[in-house]
């Protein structure tokens, strides 16, 4: 009589033992971009794998700026990039390196993050309501320096020169965002949202040189009561 399997009895096939958290034998850097993201990575691996390569060290891939060739301009630290491939194409390329008995180094540095030009959106919202915004604690800024005139606001090494320079030669526009219902600045590349607790510095000027008072409305005119002559 042949015993009875044990209901604890391993099953037979190909292991697929999940690969834990282990200490790096050696390690193969492979720098991402949209020109060879997950998929265009994923054949690489065997040879990794012969060379006996224990983990693979990948360039940052979280969403950059757009075109970025190095990934450490991070504009949204939630999403993975979706010119490598998103989060799908990053699942496809985990679970062909897990196949294969490779493991991940992902590049991930705090500091690390895009706040030049208009990307990313917890940056533009820091710009726009300062240490109101909910997003501010997420960047090392000292809202109180010892310089009394810079308590409570930001200074970012953008312009290129002087500010009385670049501003006598138009390079500093005032710009309104109708879609988005908000006033800004822009600088070549950059934007600069305004503050919304002093819109009425600019809309005020604005509406007098309009010809009429901050929020008065136009006059409509009057409809002519002559009668034609028949």
């Amino acid at each position: 009589m042949s015993p009875t399997p044990s209901a604890a009895a391993p099953r037979r096939g190909p292991s697929r033992r999940p690969i834990g958290a282990r200490i790096p034998r050696a390690t193969y850097r492979l720098q991402l971009h949209a020109d060879f993201g997950f998929d265009a990575a994923i054949p690489v691996l065997p040879y990794l794998a012969r060379l006996g390569v224990s983990h693979v060290y990948c360039s940052p891939i979280l969403r950059a700026r757009p075109g970025s060739r190095h990934g450490y301009d991070v504009v949204d630290p939630a999403e993975i990039s979706p010119e490598l491939g998103g989060e799908a194409g990053f699942l496809r390329f985990a679970g062909a390196a897990r196949a294969l008995g490779l493991g991940l180094l992902l590049d991930q540095v705090p500091n690390h993050m895009g706040v030049f030009g208009a990307d990313n959106a917890w940056w533009m919202d820091v710009l726009e309501n300062g240490p109101a915004s909910p997003h501010a604690a997420w960047f090392d800024i000292d809202w109180n320096p010892p310089n009394p005139a810079l308590r409570g606001r930001l200074l970012v090494p953008v312009l290129g020169a002087s500010y009385g320079e670049v501003l006598e030669r138009g390079e500093i526009v005032l710009a309104a965002e109708p879609a988005r219902g908000a006033l800004v600045l822009r600088y070549h590349g950059h934007r600069f949202p305004l503050d919304p607790a002093r819109y009425h510095r600019v809309l005020g000027p604005a509406a007098s040189l309009a010809g009429g008072a901050a929020g008065e409305r136009p006059r409509r005119p009057r409809p002519s009561r002559k009668r034609s002559r028949r």
